[in-house]
């Protein structure tokens, strides 16, 4: 309903212009705690495309989860919890310029056992719907990072059962061709990402694209 009226608002430009006269006048812990009611919730994600280019074709580095009955394989990573802190008080510890970052470092390991090296940042993604989880809008970052022990040890690892999910949440991990994605239930918002984005951000990719 707040977020109706809010929107109504912003469609409204005398009204508008009207509100946010009188929003100056709120003390601040009331205008914050007006905000976050009225305010989209985002679920912000990091997600780690970690492709072996060394292989002919490519391989990507594919997690299989347990949890989603559609579109059960996909990138691993994992959602961001809230920085520590309390909102309505000044903080005195600055967070690190890398969280995000650290977040995906931190959900990889938990997950499948490993240590990641971050590369960049390939794409950030503003989703308004996903089809197998409908809910809030999503925000997610996807990073090009690699395995810090080199793709040959991990994938010699899986295959020999050393290297494997450390999570619930995780039914199996794999090393999969590019050429291959097709064959998988992926989902929604990596499959758009492997045929929509990685070809344009990756040129060298692209005749490896499913």
């Amino acid at each position: 309903m707040l977020t109706w009226l809010t929107r109504f608002i912003e469609r409204h430009r005398g009204l508008h212009r009207v509100s946010l006269a009188v929003w100056r006048f709120f003390p601040p812990r009331m205008a914050g705690f007006l905000k976050g009611i009225m305010a989209r919730n985002w679920l912000v994600g990091a997600v780690a495309v970690m492709i072996d280019e060394t292989r002919s074709p490519p391989d990507v580095l594919l997690v299989e989860h347990s949890y989603r009955a559609r579109g059960s394989w996909g990138l691993p990573g994992g959602s961001l919890d809230s920085a520590p802190g309390d909102p309505t008080r000044p903080g005195s510890e600055p967070l690190p310029d890398d969280v995000i970052e650290d977040a995906l470092r931190r959900e990889v390991m938990e997950e499948l056992g490993i240590n990641i090296v971050v590369d960049c940042l390939l794409r950030t993604d503003a989703i308004p719907f996903v089809a197998e989880e409908p809910g809030p809008y999503r925000l997610d970052f996807f990073f090009r990072c690699a395995p810090d022990i080199g793709f040959p040890a991990l994938r010699e690892g899986i295959e020999a059962g050393r290297i494997k999910p450390n999570s619930p949440e995780i039914t199996q991990m794999r090393l999969v061709p590019l050429t291959d994605l097709g064959d998988y239930d992926l989902f929604s918002t990596d499959k758009c990402f492997f045929q929509q984005h990685l070809p344009r951000l990756e040129p060298t990719l692209a005749t490896h694209s499913y």
